[in-house]
């Protein structure tokens, strides 16, 4: 890939707690996401961002934190925001659920984050505790640089395939 940056360890829970606020304030899932995306009635809409609020990355972190990207609008110098993120939501389409942007705007790609209205169930499974596993065996602390391997090609083509080697699709596409 093009651009291999590493992500940057950041150990304290009271920061990941406002970093995360910033880019994913109270009420911003349900406001902004799709029903239809949650597994059962017993699902909830999270606000799902990345970089990950836990890292020196995150758009919630400013510089005078210690954050490497401050999520700021365009002529913004402080407020760090989530409405500086892509913005996507996931829906049901058929038997398969997808990211939508937001009110139909697509991204610059100069956005430093992403934040998205997904199932809380596929939102908080989807690491389980391997994140926690991964720091402790690894041996991980405040700072430490790490990568995430998403799997895509230099044309944003996931190349992991599932079961039968079929690859998942992760393009992105304007309507």
């Amino acid at each position: 890939m093009a651009d291999q940056k590493p992500l940057y360890y950041m150990g304290d829970s009271a920061q990941n707690t406002r970093s995360r606020g910033r880019i994913c304030p109270t009420g911003w899932a349900a406001a902004n996401g799709d029903a239809s995306a949650l597994v059962d009635a017993s699902d909830a809409l999270n606000c799902d961002e990345f970089a990950f609020a836990s890292s020196y990355n995150s758009g919630g972190m400013s510089a005078s934190e210690g954050g490497l990207n401050p999520a700021l609008l365009p002529g913004g110098t402080s407020t760090r925001t989530g409405a500086a993120c892509i913005g996507t939501y996931a829906k049901k389409h058929d038997s398969m659920v997808h990211l939508f942007s937001l009110n139909g705007t697509g991204p610059t790609f100069s956005e430093v984050c992403g934040r998205s209205a997904i199932s809380g169930m596929h939102n908080q499974e989807s690491m389980g505790n391997h994140f926690a596993t991964f720091m402790r065996d690894m041996r991980i602390m405040d700072k430490d640089a790490y990568w995430l391997d998403t799997q895509m090609d230099d044309g944003g083509t996931c190349t992991y395939g599932i079961g039968g080697g079929q690859p998942v699709i992760c393009q992105l596409a304007a309507e």
